[in-house]
């Protein structure tokens, strides 16, 4: 049985694999806040997260 995804702790593992002094992304930090609702927006923007849970996993980043 396939495990599910935590949209919000797989976006931070994305950040967290960037090599030191790799580029930034667009002038995005990667990992970063900004970055990481990018990336959220891009999975729900693919189908990959329901608009419910893009929302849920938005609010958790932004502490709501």
């Amino acid at each position: 049985m396939a495990r599910a995804l935590d949209p919000v702790t797989s976006v931070r593992a994305v950040g967290a694999a960037r090599p030191s002094g790799a580029p930034l992304m667009r002038g995005l930090a990667a990992g970063g806040l900004a970055w990481r609702l990018r990336e959220l927006g891009g999975l729900a923007e693919r189908g990959l997260l329901t608009p419910e849970e893009f929302t849920a996993a938005k609010a958790r980043l932004l502490g709501r």
